[in-house]
């Protein structure tokens, strides 16, 4: 059966847990057979995660270990390749749907629970990031869990069930720091709502436990003079962009349509009612843990820009009230509408290339979100033939662009690699993790998106160009790489 009736409702009718496993099963095959379509490899973070999972560590540049883990059990289990890397963090979604449904039911009834699950499932956000490795994969899932776990911790009061949920905060903050701000939001619901539970031991044996998970990584940011948290204060505090109001309307128009259009629209109409809305403590709670978080990133748009996933976690809870709005004004069928307007706009956006190709797109390189995943595998193949005719050159590169594409292309012939860092400075993950200077003596193998001027001169005895390879885009558009042989490094 694909639905079930609720008799003790009004023969009211919702999806089944059959139905819920069969959908959540369909949208990961049509993900997984969309990948080889698009043309694509990895993104640059994707590559540069993948070269974060060969060597593990408690922290790297600008995010903490939590993804290279993800990537290194993925391709443990699959595989080095696209679908391999990228496994795990697509099976995150789903789980975060199961944690949406147990959320709805605990707080609702299972009609709620089964139609927020196939709304999470669908959403047109997690299905766009459902294509990718990237840190939001494990926050939303985390995110959801920790909201789970607090319910139970509030309804039973169990120790165990305070250190499941320091445990789920812990794993949270070690996939991406953005967890702080779910942490933040319980404890001020406790301070709010709960006062008389801080005066038990299970919300500080959370903490304590969630603050231990994450000293390691502390401890790495330590003794690497704090990279990550460096990185993080200058994507948010130092960020220098146009911002104002015209930032803050891109990003609350991304934010529309990551919901889908009807879904987008009620969650408008219920921050229009916020007193209506916050009478309701089911909804003030779900809403406790989004919009926190979205004031925050709008703070961020205001100052400067924002990515529409920066708040990715928020809208899991947010769609859980949302569907319990429908269904509470006996919008099932608006529900359905809104269901099939999403699979239809992601079906547009996940067959985006074959849409340009049908219309004749003069230039579809231009009009394609996936470009920039394009053209660094054929790159990579040009370039495998003369880093095997210089088997002791060191691959360098200044850029951590080329470099996270490069090795990932070439991980066959594991290249020797290292950033051009002539000042020292450690701005990306590459430049604090390799060291030239060691390599005085040995031939550089420069690969450059620009053609190099006599920069390079000054520390090495000659330099000559190998080649210029070319990946095509489209008809008009192609990506290049330079590759020059710098003689005999002298060092900085």
């Amino acid at each position: 059966m694909i639905f079930t009736v609720d008799r003790k409702n009004g023969e009211k009718s919702f999806p089944t847990a059959s139905a819920l496993l069969l959908a959540a099963f369909l949208l990961l095959a049509w993900r997984l057979a969309v990948i080889p379509q698009l043309g694509i490899t990895l993104y640059v973070d994707e590559a540069q995660y993948w070269t974060w999972a060969q060597a593990l560590d408690w922290g790297y540049f600008s995010k903490p270990p939590g993804i290279a883990a993800l990537i290194a059990a993925s391709t443990a289990l699959f595989g080095d390749g696209i679908l391999g890397v990228k496994a795990l963090a697509m099976l995150c979604y789903p789980l975060a749907a199961s944690a949406c449904w147990a959320i709805a039911r605990r707080l609702y009834d299972a009609r709620v629970a089964a139609w927020s699950a196939l709304a999470v499932l669908t959403l047109p956000m997690f299905s766009w990031l459902g294509l990718f490795v990237s840190t939001d994969a494990l926050l939303t899932l985390f995110w959801t869990l920790g909201l789970w776990a607090y319910l139970r911790a509030l309804d039973r009061n169990a120790p165990t069930d305070w250190l499941l949920l320091g445990l789920i905060g812990g794993f949270g903050l070690l996939s991406k720091y953005t967890m702080a701000a779910f942490l933040g939001a319980a404890f001020l619901h406790l301070l709010c709502f709960h006062r008389a539970r801080l005066k038990t031991a299970g919300p500080w044996l959370a903490a304590l436990l969630a603050i231990l998970l994450l000293a390691p990584n502390l401890w790495w940011n330590v003794i690497h003079d704090f990279p990550t948290l460096k990185h993080t204060a200058d994507i948010t505090l130092k960020r220098q962009a146009a911002g104002g109001l015209k930032s803050l309307a891109e990003f609350w128009a991304a934010q529309w349509l990551s919901f889908g259009p009807i879904f987008g629209s009620v969650f408008f109409i219920l921050l229009a009612q916020a007193k209506k809305t916050w009478q309701d403590e089911r909804s003030r709670l779900l809403l406790w843990f989004a919009l926190p978080l979205w004031a925050v990133v709008s703070l961020q748009a205001m100052k400067s820009t924002a990515n529409a996933n920066w708040a990715a976690p928020a809208f899991a809870p947010a769609l859980v009230a949302i569907v319990a709005w429908l269904l509470a004004r006996e919008r099932q069928r608006l529900l359905v509408i809104a269901l099939s307007l999403n699979l239809a706009l992601v079906g547009l956006v996940y067959h985006w290339p074959l849409v340009l190709s049908t219309v004749h797109a003069p230039n579809p390189a231009k009009s394609s979100p996936f470009t920039r995943a394009q053209g660094w595998d054929e790159l990579g193949r040009q370039l495998q033939p003369l880093v095997t005719a210089h088997p002791q050159a060191v691959l360098v590169a200044d850029n951590r662009t080329l470099l996270a594409h490069m090795l990932y292309e070439l991980r066959a012939q594991k290249p020797l690699a290292a950033s051009w860092n002539p000042k020292g400075e450690a701005s990306d993950h590459y430049k604090l993790s390799t060291d030239l200077r060691p390599y005085r003596g040995r031939d550089l193998l420069l690969i450059s998106e620009n053609e190099p001027g006599e920069q390079f001169l000054p520390y090495v005895t000659g330099q000559q160009k190998l080649a210029t390879l070319r990946a095509p885009l489209d008809a008009h558009t192609t990506r290049d790489l330079h590759v020059w042989l710098l003689s005999d490094f002298k060092g900085y």
